[in-house]
């Protein structure tokens, strides 16, 4: 039983290693394509990549949606 719950437990961290891994290429892979498309949304302080793709995925195909720092509240 002990033999049994050490294995889980390491297959358990090897698998946490994995997905940690593959978050962190992600989130680089994130950043590198708001850069590309809309460097500007990561000026302002407090705005990261994470956020930034989710005002550019609101903002779809129309930009001038954030026309003011009014509407860009708003969101």
């Amino acid at each position: 039983m002990l033999q049994a719950t050490r294995i889980t437990l390491s297959l358990l961290a090897q698998r946490i290693e994995q997905l940690t891994g593959q978050i962190h290429q992600l989130d680089q892979r994130l950043a590198r394509l708001v850069e590309h498309h809309f460097p500007q949304l990561l000026t302002p302080v407090g705005i990261g990549p994470d956020s930034a793709a989710i005002l550019m995925i609101t903002m779809g195909d129309n930009p001038g949606r954030l026309h003011g720092e009014a509407s860009f509240a708003a969101l």
